[in-house]
């Protein structure tokens, strides 16, 4: 039995763009509908590229049991993490920032969502994690768009007649999680300033990075009937509505909040609006989706607890096996550490450990010996993770524009999968591509439209005569 494969499906699309020599009036289209439904998405750091990322049911099945996995464990050692001072110790985190990390919700989930960034072998279907985003959680709205862009191009056509595709579509998992989670607060019905239907806010830092997909987002919220804005910190006060303590802003009353800022970008900016969202938080007042109770899960730190014996214990042999396994091997330099042990340059990364979503990424192997250990040097009062440095995953892919005079060529591109995690399962995957030997050295970054391949394994061929 021969199995139809998603990366022989992506052959198929370049075989289709280069037929049609290089499908020119596709990528056209393509940009177009870019620059005019979703321009404020992209920028010249991040461009698109005009093939997809396209994953069998095989390879959908990997990453679905990722996500469950990762999720069970997320929620187990946070459950732990929220009533254990002596579990809490083993992240280290600033005194200031674990107060932030302790304040009640009101809703069941620790963290209703995430997204899990791993390096993905395509030929063994093994991977790695390397990081967990539970505050920004940024590129649904990039990935989803760039996908659409492509489902608008003759290659994606003349392959949509022999396979049944489908666009992943992160932004409508986050949607529907954020008003599930508030129908599951405590508070919920519970007088008419929490009502069934909230008033819901997207808050984040002025002129954020995510700004453009927050308003992206509330578009897609009130396409459910769901009065949303988005707002910055310092719009938020409590204040009497009708006889009523409420969390408002320039908008009115607010029910639901879901926190894109991080908790760094919440601590520096305390007096500006984050204390009254955590009063208002810590008293119910409102529901709080996002940021401070999931924190923890963030920072690299997490990845280094869990080879904690306080924690292996509370796992399942399943679920340890998964973590030595597909996570990467992850060490917070301090004072007490040996960093000799990570001299070997072409074998470690070294990345901000406190989640920082723009903080600067080093490689080893992109620099001199005494670069390297200068690097290591500066880390202990920063306090960054060293990680082991994974083998790029590449793919070819057309890009969104190119020379007219090869129209059908392609890059080779090195891939990192992200996948979004709605309340313990996969709710979209997106894919980034850059580039370079890695990815600290990606001289831009492509978002790769994701599409699944629905078929079902290729039977063998069966001979006319064979049959009656």
């Amino acid at each position: 039995m021969a199995k139809l494969t998603g990366p022989a499906c992506e052959t198929d699309f370049l075989r289709a763009a280069h037929a049609l020599e290089g499908d020119l009036a596709g990528r056209a289209a393509a940009t177009d509908y870019l620059r005019s439904t979703a321009a404020a998405l992209w920028d010249e750091s991040e461009v698109w590229a005009a093939s997809p990322v396209i994953l069998d049911q095989e390879e959908v099945a990997v990453l679905e049991t990722a996500a469950r996995t990762m999720s069970s464990i997320m929620e187990k050692l946070m459950a732990r993490y929220h009533r254990d001072r002596q579990v809490r110790s083993l992240f280290s985190l600033p005194p200031e920032v674990e107060r932030l990390t302790l304040v009640s919700t009101g809703h069941h989930t620790a963290v209703p969502l995430s997204r899990i960034d791993l390096f993905f072998d395509r030929r063994s279907h093994d991977f790695t994690i390397t990081s967990i985003t539970t505050g920004g959680v940024d590129g649904m709205a990039r990935s989803a768009e760039a996908a659409r862009a492509i489902q608008r191009m003759g290659a994606y056509r003349e392959l949509a007649r022999k396979h049944q595709l489908r666009a992943f579509d992160a932004v409508e998992g986050l949607v529907i999680t954020l008003l599930h989670t508030y129908g599951r607060w405590s508070n919920v019905g519970e007088g008419h300033n929490h009502p069934k239907n909230p008033a819901l806010a997207v808050v984040d830092v002025a002129d954020s990075p995510r700004a453009a997909e927050s308003a992206y987002v509330i578009e897609r919220l009130r396409e459910y009937g769901c009065y949303a804005h988005v707002t910055t910190p310092s719009k938020l006060r409590v204040t009497d509505v009708d006889g009523i303590e409420q969390l408002i802003d320039d908008h009115g009353p607010l029910n639901c909040v879901w926190l894109r800022a991080t908790a760094q970008e919440a601590l520096d900016g305390m007096e500006g609006g984050f204390r009254t969202l955590l009063d208002a938080t810590r008293r119910g007042l409102v529901c709080t989706i996002g940021g401070y109770r999931s924190w923890p899960c963030s920072t690299k730190g997490f990845l280094e607890a869990l080879q904690a014996k306080e924690f292996r214990l509370l796992l399942t042999r399943e679920e340890n096996e998964f973590v030595e396994r597909h996570v990467d091997e992850t060490h917070v330099i301090d004072t007490t550490t040996d960093i000799s042990q990570f001299y070997d340059q072409d074998e470690w990364v070294l990345r901000p450990s406190d989640g920082n979503l723009f903080g600067e990424v080093l490689a080893g192997v992109d620099m001199s010996r005494s670069q390297w250990r200068s690097h290591l040097v500066k880390a202990i009062k920063r306090r960054d993770a060293v990680q082991r440095r994974l083998p790029d995953q590449r793919m070819d892919a057309l890009a969104a524009t190119c020379d007219p005079q090869d129209p059908t060529s392609t890059n080779a591109l090195s891939v990192v999968l992200g996948l979004y995690v709605f309340e313990g399962k996969l709710g979209g995957v997106r894919a980034v591509g850059g580039a370079g030997s890695t990815t600290t050295k990606w001289g831009y970054r492509s978002s790769l439209g994701c599409l699944e391949l629905l078929d079902a394994p290729e039977e063998e061929a069966i001979a006319p005569e064979e049959v009656e």
